[in-house]
């Protein structure tokens, strides 16, 4: 009898500690949020759009979005928003953080994104002419080489004599 007495208690205790630890239902669903772009490496005048999305909040419930970039805030309510933006003129290659945050009853949800943003491209004089060398800026280049030619050739017919005086 008090080997039964021992196996119900036992048995009693497992099925309470079995119960007891079970997840409890939340009142408050799981909310998360996702910010997305359509381009993430542009040139400086490209545009992109930023787009926020909600997951899990009650669908009559306001969210605000925010969304900051290069300097710029956008603000845009519901639980899917999209905002957009203009690169800007840039003299080297930059990244430059989105932030999307959301914000409603259940709380705030904040994103990061970094965008690309390339470095205007200089190309080396005449070099869309397709000639593949360095341009003719107008100066006498052949003149000057014949002129360097003749001092060095009578520089040393001048070395020449002289040593030739000295013997």
């Amino acid at each position: 009898m008090l080997k039964l007495a021992t196996l119900c208690a036992a048995a009693l205790g497992a099925a309470l500690l079995v119960l007891g630890t079970a997840p409890i239902a939340s009142a408050y669903p799981d909310t998360g949020c996702d910010l997305s772009v359509n381009r993430q490496e542009l040139n400086p005048g490209d545009t992109f759009v930023a787009r926020g999305t909600v997951t899990g909040a009650d669908p009559s419930a306001s969210v605000t979005w925010t969304f900051r970039w290069n300097g710029t805030t956008k603000v845009r309510s519901g639980a899917v928003a999209q905002a957009a933006f203009t690169a800007p003129r840039v003299k080297k290659t930059r990244h430059i953080r989105l932030t999307g945050t959301a914000k409603s009853s259940l709380g705030t949800c904040t994103r990061h994104i970094d965008i690309t943003v390339a470095g205007t491209q200089v190309s080396a004089p005449g070099g869309s002419s397709g000639s593949g060398g360095m341009p003719n800026t107008g100066g006498p280049a052949f003149r000057i080489l014949l002129a360097a030619l003749a001092l060095l050739a009578a520089g040393g017919a001048t070395v020449l004599a002289g040593r030739r005086r000295h013997r």
